[in-house]
């Protein structure tokens, strides 16, 4: 009995025994999982923000660019040159395509009276230029009113083009543009607006427009066709976010502020807009923040990369 007995006391103590590993392991699991928790719930909260690009919106000057094409002109410079006195024209100094200078003799007439002392008259140039035409000959008795010859001065390039009746209401002259022609593709010559014409084609509905070159013109020439890039628009001093930040919410242009490590869906009023920006005319205040990558809602926890 007293071995039964002992036997029976150590399936007991074996048994408590047990049963003590099983709750000392389960106390320290639990305490585990608890100092776990808040570590997972940070984890839970990082994985729901969003990774999103933003910009500040800024005060700058907006600008609206058009393309066209046309044909570089000049304008007219030709210079009718008279003698002086009546006489016959004893002498041309010069030929089609010669250069002159302002006060270059061209020509002399004889304004002598038959029995009087011979003279000669000069006929000199007014202008600086090329000599386009003769229009005397040696031995011709001419007057005052006589031309004797046309001077083309140095030409003063131009490009004529037109632009659609839309861009009326923002250009105005003095605005800079760019023009490219087929000789040289890979040089830029700056031009700006010079003129306006005052009616619209109503055939086409545009407007005829000249622009003047405000630099370098070297290898340029009359006929040839010329593509340009003109500033249509410019604003000044206005409040400026990248077109790709704003969308559409409920028919009302929104974007997406960044506040306190959210996205809020701000609706704004635009001014104007391109490809490359926008102007803000209520809505926004410079320097928020506008989210232009991202896929975000209002409400969504944002970061910043």
């Amino acid at each position: 009995m007293k071995e039964k007995k002992n036997v029976f006391d150590r399936i007991v103590t074996i048994i408590l025994l047990l049963v003590c590993i099983a709750l000392a392991v389960g106390i320290y699991m639990k305490s585990g999982q608890e100092k776990e928790i808040p570590q997972m719930a940070a984890n839970v909260q990082e994985q729901t923000s969003v990774n999103v690009s933003a910009v500040a919106a800024e005060i700058g000057t907006f600008i609206n660019t058009t393309k066209t094409n046309g044909e570089i002109t000049s304008e007219d410079s030709d210079i009718g040159i008279y003698p002086d006195a009546s006489g016959k024209i004893v002498e041309i100094l010069v030929k089609k395509g010669d250069m002159v200078k302002q006060g270059d003799i061209i020509a002399y007439v004889d304004p002598s009276k038959p029995g009087s002392q011979y003279q000669k008259s000069p006929v000199v140039s007014t202008t600086e230029g090329m000599v386009r035409e003769i229009s005397a000959t040696v031995g011709e008795t001419v007057g005052t009113t006589t031309q004797i010859a046309t001077v083309t001065g140095n030409k003063t390039l131009i490009v004529s083009t037109k632009i659609s009746e839309r861009n009326l209401g923002t250009i105005r002259t003095g605005l800079p543009g760019t023009v490219t022609v087929v000789a040289y593709p890979d040089k830029t010559y700056p031009v700006e607006i010079s003129y306006i014409a005052p009616a619209v084609d109503q055939a086409t509905r545009t407007v005829e427009v000249e622009l003047s070159f405000t630099g370098d013109t070297s290898g340029l020439m009359e006929g040839m066709y010329a593509s340009a890039s003109i500033v249509t628009e410019q604003v000044d001093g206005i409040l400026l976010i990248p077109t790709e930040a704003l969308s559409t919410y409920a028919g009302d242009d929104v974007v997406y502020v960044v506040k306190d490590g959210k996205a809020v869906r701000q609706v704004v009023e635009l001014g104007g807009s391109n490809s490359s920006y926008s102007i803000i005319s209520s809505g926004l205040n410079e320097g928020d923040m506008v989210v232009v990558a991202g896929n975000v809602s209002d409400g969504t926890t944002v970061n910043i990369v």
